[in-house]
Formats: structure tokens, sequence, C-alpha cells
């Protein structure tokens, strides 16, 4: 099989296994660059004959002065589709990348008090500054990812219980609790949108014409709300929620495992960063059992 076949297979895979457009582009721009730069000297190579090609293009990635965080963007797709290849039979042998440690990046997030002035900034008599203010709360309060929020449908949430169901990434569905200060914004939200909805509309989230509220309508909202209140060194938006949920969560008390189902990580690896940034937890906790604090009272 030739090396464009078997990567013609490995995104029909990825498709059939449900990866969305962006996780295929993702896919595209990494891996493909691999397959690119293979064909830009041996458009008809074997697939069994490109691990000599693997050691050349990390170089000329090292060569184009790249970031590290975008060269270990490219070594996890050339990483996945590797394994793909190894996993399916067709290289004998398991690949050996070079070693791209990914870039340890700091995450900023708001304060309890920054999120309070977020809160305050919006005027609720208007149904879309309502609207708005259930958003913020409500992702501070769980986590959600932005595809994840705009994807609610009324039948997903479960006030009585506290819970909303969604679909994470990969199509893995969960249920995502919140807390009894969320469900009274949430019912406050939900009797306003009966007005506003169109008649049959299931959305969640909807627009003043009653229409589902897009993605796009999201981070416009956001980029307002950082422009009018303006928080120092912090970028305001839905992300940057999620890193305030998660370091918040820990912080007051919570424990990694569940943070983690809530989150929908994979691994525990995503959130142990957490657990490294909760200072004030850890402070507090060494303030409650200080070896040396004993030495002195005892």
């Amino acid at each position: 099989m030739l090396l464009q076949q078997a990567y013609d297979v490995f995104i029909a895979d990825r498709r059939i296994n449900g990866c969305k457009p962006k996780t295929l582009a993702f896919y595209h721009d990494s891996a493909g660059a691999f397959l690119r730069f293979v064909a830009d000297s041996n458009p008809h190579l074997p697939v069994g004959a490109l691990v000599k090609f693997v050691t050349p293009f990390f170089i000329s990635l090292q060569e184009r002065n790249l970031s590290d965080t975008t060269r270990h963007t490219y070594w996890r797709g050339v990483r996945t589709f590797m394994r793909f290849l190894h996993s399916e039979g067709y290289v004998p042998d398991e690949v050996r990348l070079p070693k791209i440690k990914c870039p340890v990046t700091t995450i900023k997030p708001l304060t309890n008090n920054e999120v309070k002035r977020v809160l305050l900034a919006f005027d609720t008599n208007r149904f879309t500054d309502l609207r708005n203010r259930t958003i913020v709360h409500l992702l501070v309060d769980t986590g959600l990812r932005l595809s994840e929020l705009v994807g609610i449908d009324l039948p997903n949430l479960n006030l009585e219980e506290g819970f909303i169901f969604v679909k994470g990434k990969g199509g893995k569905e969960r249920w995502i609790p919140f807390g009894s200060a969320t469900k009274q914004i949430l019912w406050g939200y939900i009797k306003k949108r009966a007005d506003v909805a169109q008649v049959g509309e299931q959305r969640f989230l909807v627009t003043h014409r009653g229409q589902p509220l897009s993605i796009r309508g999201v981070q416009v909202m956001f980029r307002r709300s950082a422009d009018r209140v303006k928080i120092e060194g912090v970028r305001l938006s839905p992300h940057t929620l999620r890193h305030s949920f998660a370091l918040l969560y820990i912080e007051h008390g919570g424990d990694p495992f569940s943070l983690q189902r809530i989150l929908g990580h994979s691994t525990q690896a995503m959130t142990a960063k957490y657990i490294n940034m909760a200072r004030s937890n850890i402070k507090a906790q060494h303030n409650r059992f200080s070896p040396g604090d004993r030495l002195q009272s005892s």
C-alpha cells in the first residue's frame, strides 16, 4: 500500500469514529504535513518505507524555528498516524518518534472577585443580559466546554436533581452536576426564555429572536464583556472559565477524581495541573498539619 492510500484510510477511520471537522483539520495540518513532506520527493512511497523520513521531518520543523507548542502539535498528529499504521498492520514495528515535550503553559484563571465583577456587569432586566449572566454562572459552576454549552437542549437539563446531560469530545456522554445557586439562575432564565423562544425550539440558549445561540454568538458576548469589565492579565473566555472552575473546585476541597469525570478528561494527567496550581489550598492544608509548627508547640 502506498503512503497516500494509508493516510486516506486513516482519515476515513477517524471520520467513522466520530471525529469532528475541527479534529480532522488538526490531522490534516499535522499528519498531513508529514505526508506532504515525504511526497515532495517520494510521491509513490510504499507505507512500509516511511520510517526513514520521520527524523528528517522533525529536523525540518526545528530548522523552521517553529515554537515548541507548534512542533508538539505536529508530533501529536504524526504519533496518532503512526500508531494507527502499526495497529492496522501496515508497518510491522512500532515507529519511534523523536521526543518533543509538551511546553508547560501557565493558566491564569479568574478569581472569585473577578467572576463576581463579570456577573454584576449584566443588566438582568434585559433578556440577553439575563441569558449571558446565566452562561457565565453556568460555566464557572460546571466547567462546560463551549461546544457542550451551546449544544444543551431543554430535555438535557434536570433541575430537580441538579444535572446536565452533554455530549463531549468524541461523542462521549456524561452527566455534569451544578449547585443550588445555579439551579435558581437556570430556572429564572428558563421562565424568561419561554416568552422569547420560537415554538418548538429545544435549544436551551436562544437569541433575542428565539433562535439557537451559536458558538460565534457566545464568543462575541465574551469579547464585549471583556471590553466592558476590563480584567487585567486574564483573557475572559469560556475556556478561561473552564480553567477557573477546575482550580476553584480543587481549592474548595473537591477531589481530582470527580473533577476528571466532570470535565470529561480521559486521564488524570490533565486534571493534575490544577492540583499543582491550587497553592492556597495546599497552604491551608500545610498550616493545619505543619510538622515544623508542631515542633514549636511540643
